[in-house]
């Protein structure tokens, strides 16, 4: 049976801790200081680029894996991520308990933590929490103003039933994401394994420049949408989002977000589409050589290269006539040849890990709210999971992966 709890009956939300500035690193053996950035817009926890500390500190501020944590502050204008919950992962990291991030802590037995996080994605909760924010170019909030929310809850058993399949379909998507974590940093080692050279990356592919304006619906890119240090795409939007004339890229292109190149966006595009003109579209002079010239546009040697050579102060722009004079590592045709292959081979296993994350991450969200308001049992809810997943490896199959 339900019944209607205000938060404050249920659980009670910790400040955290204001870590000294000077001691802030991103140097990833410390432990890493949990910050707005490691909350998502819908999807709970987000790694982002560690900001870690590396001076002494009370253990009282580590966070468990498991810890419920939500946030207070939130930069953008629509305050998107402003009160949301997330889960530590147990991920072999140590998280710290910063300031403006508020720690959950359980007052009894009668409520499930995961449970809870998935409660709180749906949009009632998120409205409560604006309509009390405070604060224009940044938006705040408050444990006492969240705790003021009121919410219906099952019996424990079935919160912890629902926390089960949403948690089962959210841990086959960090899997994936890890997979995709892992291929990045295979790809680098491969690349950096290979000696110095005078090849610059201008022999190896070209700029392609055709713009044209959108017409129909097609895929997106924008800076927003390419991680950092990330050569995956893994969001986009729709060409009916824009306006102005884009620039049109092919399937296994390389985007080079040129705009702060210092932030690292390079990536490989799965489709085709257009994209923001503060992209530069790459393409391999030789196909053969597509997974190379990925792996090289992408080296922290190429975007330092572009980085150094980039035009403006605020708002730094990298140009193809620098970005093709970067030096790149070269043994011989073979060797580069053998290296696109395997390149490409892991951005399949990548894009395949990508779409289905897609596909899970949609049913998840379709599944929440039903699960939620009870118009869906967990019985029914687990065989949609399990249909859905033995959809996805016999897809696999058919497609040779």
């Amino acid at each position: 049976m339900e019944r209607l709890v205000a938060l404050r009956d249920l659980v009670e939300i910790k400040h955290g801790f204001a870590f000294p500035g000077k001691s802030f690193s991103v140097d990833s053996k410390f432990p890493t200081l949990l910050t707005p950035g490691n909350f998502s817009i819908s999807e709970g926890f987000r790694p982002s680029r560690a900001k870690t500390f590396q001076a002494e500190y009370d253990a009282h501020w580590e966070l468990p894996p498991g810890s419920a944590v939500v946030t207070m502050t939130d930069l953008s204008k629509a305050g998107d991520t402003l009160g949301n919950w997330a889960i530590v992962p147990n991920d072999g990291i140590t998280y710290l308990h910063n300031q403006r991030i508020g720690h959950v802590i359980v007052k009894n037995g009668s409520v499930d933590l995961r449970f809870l996080s998935y409660r709180m994605r749906l949009a009632d909760y998120h409205q409560f929490v604006l309509a009390s924010a405070t604060g224009t170019t940044v938006r705040h909030t408050s444990p006492n103003r969240i705790l003021e929310f009121e919410l219906l809850i099952p019996e424990l058993s079935e919160q912890r039933a629902i926390a089960e399949v949403l948690g089962a379909l959210d841990d086959k998507i960090a899997a994936n994401s890890r997979i995709a974590e892992t291929s990045d940093s295979l790809v680098r080692s491969l690349y950096s394994a290979l000696p110095p050279s005078t090849t610059v990356l201008g022999d190896l592919c070209f700029n392609i420049r055709e713009q044209v304006r959108p017409q129909g619906r097609i895929p997106y890119v924008g800076l927003e949408h390419l991680g950092r240090q990330h050569m995956w795409l893994q969001q986009q939007g729709v060409s009916d989002e824009v306006t102005s004339a884009k620039s049109v890229f092919s399937a296994r292109d390389v985007l080079f977000g040129k705009l702060r190149p210092y932030f690292h966006k390079v990536v490989s595009a799965p489709v085709e589409g257009m994209c923001s003109t503060d992209i530069l579209v790459l393409r391999a002079r030789d196909p053969d050589l597509a997974g190379y010239v990925l792996a090289a546009a992408s080296s922290a040697e190429v975007v330092d290269h572009s980085t150094a050579r980039s035009a403006g102060t605020k708002m730094p722009r990298a140009s193809w006539t620098d970005l093709s004079e970067a030096p790149v590592r070269w043994a011989d045709q073979e060797t580069a040849v053998r290296l696109s292959s395997n390149v490409v081979s892991i951005r399949e296993a990548v894009e395949a890990a990508i779409r289905e994350s897609a596909a899970l991450t949609e049913l998840r969200d379709t599944l929440l709210p039903a699960l939620m308001d009870g118009r869906l049992r967990v019985r029914d809810a687990i065989e949609q999971v399990e249909g859905s997943l033995w959809s996805m490896r016999l897809a696999d199959v058919n497609d040779g992966r």
